[in-house]
């Protein structure tokens, strides 16, 4: 099966991304789409396939809105280990679901989609969302096995050089729109915030010219201001073409991101920082840093700044491998 996924991905790399992408601009939209099937070959899904262990005979993946691209990888890996797949497709645009259906099924693979909320039948469930979304998701399939992904954040981690962290930052800021957990929702620093807000705020300029920002949500507009105003009596702001720099006292810290803005949050080392990240240990995701020296048993994953939304593959999943844990045992009912 595996050759079979390798040229499915191949025709959905060649589309044309951003019609696929939930309102990216089309240059986001191809990095994104590159992106996240660039890593997918012959030999990491093998060695994903055996970090997982045996694959269920059918599994249900329920998509949440938000990163166009997150179903690919985990249906790569299910119907490269032989299971039949279907999708539960977001209804608000289920259009990158539609295509990777499209492409698997022209290789002669087992897969379906659909954006109702009844799932079929099925061995395994593999749900994202919020959750409430989830909770719901595992009241009505009793009888499968479960990986639920709820509500998660990230963070990114800054000790060095402001001018060697603001292209990075940008980068992890603008993948995506800065949606997803994987997404910084802020920046915490040891060192000087303003020079850092100066940086990134020339660093995010030059991302809008090489990825602009795409369609965003009205309703996001009021916490847009409001952010901004609280920073500029409480911190500095910079503004430009859809994006906006920051920086606020700690205590004013939302695990919330909105597109395009940097949040910096200046504290005074390490230590602090961790203990603001313990009282979140439960929703905590990925922390970009350049810091050599992080501990990290309250992050499921600790990266370089500049690749906190391109996480590597074979990889583990909120702390365990993908499609793992799911087959149930010999004998079991």
């Amino acid at each position: 099966m595996v050759e079979q996924v390798i040229r499915g991905l191949a025709r959905l790399r060649a589309r044309e991304a951003g019609p696929l992408s939930q309102g990216l601009s089309p240059e986001n939209a191809q990095a994104c789409l590159h992106q996240a099937i660039r890593p997918l070959n012959v030999h990491s899904i093998n060695a994903a396939l055996q970090d997982s262990g045996p694959i269920p005979g059918s599994i249900a993946f329920v998509i949440a809105y938000g990163v166009f691209s997150s179903p690919i990888e985990w249906v790569a890996l299910a119907l490269a280990g032989g299971a039949t797949v279907h999708i539960k497709a977001p209804s608000q645009d289920p259009a990158l679901v539609r295509a990777l259906v499209e492409d698997m099924q022209k290789e002669g693979l087992p897969i379906t989609w659909s954006t109702d909320r009844a799932i079929p039948k099925t061995d395994a469930v593999v749900a994202f969302g919020d959750d409430d979304s989830i909770k719901t998701v595992a009241e009505s399939t009793p009888l499968a096995r479960h990986a639920l992904y709820g509500h998660r954040f990230s963070v990114a981690f800054v000790t060095g050089s402001p001018d060697d962290a603001a292209t990075a930052l940008a980068l992890d800021v603008s993948r995506y729109d800065t949606r997803g957990c994987m997404a910084p929702t802020a920046v915490f620093t040891t060192g000087d915030p303003v020079a850092l807000a100066a940086s990134l705020a020339k660093a995010m300029q030059n991302a809008e010219h090489q990825w602009p920002r795409g369609t965003v949500d009205p309703a996001l507009g009021p916490e847009w201001r409001r952010r901004l105003g609280l920073a500029q009596v409480l911190g500095i702001v910079h503004k430009g073409t859809n994006w906006a720099v920051v920086t606020l006292p700690s205590q004013y810290f939302t695990p919330s991101a909105l597109p395009r803005m940097v949040i910096i949050h200046p504290v005074q080392d390490a230590a602090e920082f961790q203990a603001l990240m313990a009282q979140q240990k439960p929703w905590l995701s990925t922390c970009g840093t350049d810091s050599p020296t992080l501990a990290g048993e309250d992050f499921h994953r600790i990266c370089a700044l500049g690749w906190m939304q391109a996480p590597p593959f074979p990889r583990n999943h909120d702390g365990r491998a993908m499609l793992s844990g799911l087959q149930r045992a010999s004998g079991e009912i």
